[in-house]
């Protein structure tokens, strides 16, 4: 039981991003609809989704924006995993994700886009909290990605390269007890903080994508973007030896096609992507033996006047979580049991969301200068992991964002 509450930290911060760990989508406009952006263009945030499209936009293009981050989760731990049957809300339950990306044109064929992405700012806080199958838990991530990317057309085909540098940073704190197997009662004089502190590391990936323009009116995308893997040192004590242990955790590789459309007087355009991210590949994710997920994305926008633009999405995405029956598997070089994976998944790592619907606009202030916002909600979702006899856990994950963007074109 000691390793499953002391494991169950590494990574409840990634959470609550939505598509597992990740964010839909990053820029405003893209998040606004639904995080589509592989069939067809939408702002510069092709530099992240797919750089392909990079090359259609026109001239010097930036944008700066934030995303501020709501979820609201709660966790209820069953007596034999060392809870008191309280429903608890973490405490952390803001944060600001920042995004900014630029883009411009070398010549009539090349361009060039490069963008600093948040994807992950998030963490769980159960440090004042009384209840004993909580650990007092505190974990915060910081993940963000360095795009540089190319983009090159030839008729209608469009091609983008681009290379990942992603920086993580991961902080855990608990305080759990040495020795004590699952069922049994904790006892308080032998349990101490197993903290390592803050630890960063940096990784590197790369991304390539395709567009083709069908028609002046369809366009059709694909990309694929590499595995990034970064390795946290001395960040915890998983294995209560007192050292302090490394954790390998990687960013999935994922893939996608989409398509768009726009009609000829420009007024409304419709777009739909399918993703998949490949948990199971992952280094943290293989042991915890989340699923590949499939994802889907559909938005729309109407040019409601001459300065506005209305954006409308939906994002769906099973969880990697959902109905698993877990095996028997080796974390950290200790055997865990199928109960203990499920607890952790449950208590730590309650990455349940779905159904994702989203809205927003685009204001443009002044010919070179435009406003954009997203608004995204996740209905709340609830899950049980239960083996009887006390042993139980419930979580339930709920979302609010709005991101702000302003942008800048010459």
């Amino acid at each position: 039981m000691k390793r499953v509450i002391t494991l169950s930290l590494l990574t409840a911060t990634l959470a609550f991003a939505t598509n597992g760990d990740n964010m839909i989508g990053v820029g405003a406009q893209s998040r606004a609809m639904g995080g589509a952006g592989v069939g067809m263009g939408i702002g510069t945030d092709s530099v992240f989704r797919n750089p392909a499209w990079i090359v259609d936009q026109k001239g010097f293009n930036a944008s700066f924006g934030a995303t501020a981050f709501m979820p609201d989760v709660t966790a209820t731990v069953g007596p034999r995993f060392g809870g008191n049957g309280s429903t608890t809300s973490s405490d952390a339950d803001f944060s600001i994700i920042p995004t900014v990306s630029h883009s411009d044109h070398i010549n009539e064929e090349l361009s060039y886009g490069v963008g600093m992405f948040g994807v992950s700012g998030m963490g769980v806080d159960y440090r004042n909290e009384s209840d004993p199958g909580l650990a007092g838990m505190r974990t915060s991530l910081q993940y963000m990605r360095f795009v540089p990317s190319l983009s090159y057309k030839v008729d209608d085909l469009r091609i983008g390269v681009g290379l990942t540098v992603a920086y993580g940073a991961l902080n855990m704190a608990a305080i759990t007890p040495n020795g004590v197997p699952p069922g049994q009662n904790p006892d308080p004089t032998t349990a101490r903080q197993r903290s390592g502190g803050l630890s960063e590391d940096i990784g590197f990936g790369g991304q390539i994508g395709l567009g083709y323009h069908v028609t002046p009116s369809f366009t059709v995308g694909a990309y694929y973007q590499t595995q990034v893997d970064t390795t946290y040192d001395d960040v915890f004590d998983f294995t209560t030896n007192g050292q302090y242990d490394d954790l390998d955790l990687s960013q999935p590789a994922e893939a996608g096609i989409g398509f768009g459309y726009t009609s000829d007087c420009k007024c409304y355009s419709i777009t739909l992507d399918y993703r998949r991210i490949m948990w199971s590949d992952a280094d943290g994710y293989d042991a915890f033996q989340w699923d590949d997920q499939d994802v889907f994305a559909l938005g729309g926008s109407y040019q409601a006047a001459d300065n506005l633009v209305l954006r409308l999405g939906y994002n769906y995405a099973e969880s990697p979580l959902h109905d698993k029956t877990f095996t028997a598997a080796t974390v950290g070089g200790a055997p865990f049991q199928p109960g203990n994976i499920a607890y952790f998944n449950a208590l730590g790592f309650p990455a349940y969301s779905d159904s994702h619907f989203t809205g927003g606009l685009s204001y443009q202030i002044s010919k070179s200068t435009g406003l954009d916002i997203a608004y995204v909600y996740a209905p709340e979702v609830e899950e049980t992991v239960d083996f009887g006899g006390g042993a139980n856990v419930t979580a339930t994950n709920e979302q609010n964002s709005i991101t702000v963007a302003l942008n800048f074109q010459f």
